[in-house]
């Protein structure tokens, strides 16, 4: 699963995979929490991101699409 997160004056959004929705919840309530300034994520590309949790303007869940090629179902 995939999730676009949006930070506070940046004109786009940042897209990370995140293992599902319950266990993304926990990572950001216990880092708000505990006072974690810094969470980090890994992309598409294997790269590391981290975003800081005092500028995350949104978070919206994506399901990941099928991978399937060609007209068939």
């Amino acid at each position: 699963m995939k999730a676009r997160i949006g930070i506070a004056d940046m004109g786009r959004e940042i897209e990370v995979e995140v293992g599902g929705r319950d266990e993304l919840a926990k990572r950001l309530e216990k880092a708000y929490g505990e006072g974690i300034s810094l969470l980090w994520f890994k992309n598409d590309k294997g790269r590391h991101i981290g975003i800081p949790i005092d500028r995350i303007a949104f978070v919206e869940l994506v399901e990941s699409p099928d991978q399937s090629v060609g007209f068939g179902p």
